[in-house]
């Protein structure tokens, strides 16, 4: 068995028998609980992690437009107005726009957004109205 030194963490592998100690500080194993590691292989973990880097990164690529494509969207929706307005007006606005993008997002695809701005426009003026 294989199992980690509690004074210095070094691995030591072992067979069971009384007054096992350390290979390193030889300091006893006495009143301690162990149990075997499960380890997963670099492999699988690098597998698993691109895999699931992969379809998280698809999932956010499907759903969000590039940020500085929503930052324009946003803030040409907040600071439509030519004239000064209270500060709890524009929290509101941005709210409401912030609102209308997630919803027009989930709508109209980024792909579709570039090729169609007519439909955008016409999803963006529809989801306003269920967000003001």
């Amino acid at each position: 068995m294989k199992i980690e030194c509690p004074h210095c963490q070094e691995d030591n592998r072992i067979e069971f028998a009384e007054n096992i100690s350390c290979k390193k500080c030889e300091k006893n194993f006495k009143g301690f609980k162990f149990s075997k590691r499960k380890l997963v292989s670099a492999g699988s973990a690098l597998v698993i992690g691109t895999v699931g880097g992969y379809a998280v990164n698809n999932k956010f690529d499907e759903e969000r437009y590039p940020l500085e494509v929503e930052y324009a969207i946003v803030d040409t929706c907040v600071n439509s107005s030519k004239s000064m307005v209270s500060v709890s007006w524009y929290e509101n606005k941005r709210d409401a726009c912030l609102c209308t993008l997630r919803k027009t997002e989930q709508d109209i695809s980024y792909s579709d957004y570039k090729s169609d701005e007519a439909s955008f426009i016409a999803s963006f003026r529809h989801n306003a109205r269920s967000c003001s």
